[in-house]
């Protein structure tokens, strides 16, 4: 007797197509915030070294939180600290991004600082 005749083959073949489906999830819940996150750290080094220089703290402010919300990122006012010194200024942003795996509730955390000096 064969291993197809007990089979062992179809059982190995499904816990398998099981563990892929799960990575699969797990990437498709985890990658699009991660992803976001990065985005918005981008914007920050940008946002520093170009674009802050002529506006208020509110407005600076502003801009980021609605950057966050175009990304769908969970930040608030709160999250964001911004301190000029002379000819540099410092931004940053610390937030948590939830993620729910329907099993386990996972939280990313970031913590962005971006520091720029205006010439």
């Amino acid at each position: 007797m064969d291993r197809r005749e007990r089979g062992e083959g179809k059982l190995g073949l499904f816990i398998m197509l099981i563990i892929v489906a799960a990575i699969i999830f797990v990437l498709v819940k985890a990658v699009p915030p991660r992803v976001n996150a990065y985005q918005f750290k981008d914007f920050m080094t940008q946002y520093a070294r170009e674009d802050c220089w002529n506006r208020t703290h509110d407005q600076m402010v502003k801009d980021l939180l609605d950057k966050a919300e175009k990304l769908n990122l969970p930040i608030t006012s709160k999250n964001i600290k911004i301190v000029r010194s002379g000819a540099y200024i410092t931004m940053e942003a610390h937030f948590d991004v939830p993620v729910d795996l329907k099993v386990h509730k996972w939280v990313m955390h970031y913590d962005f600082k971006q520091t720029a000096e205006h010439y």
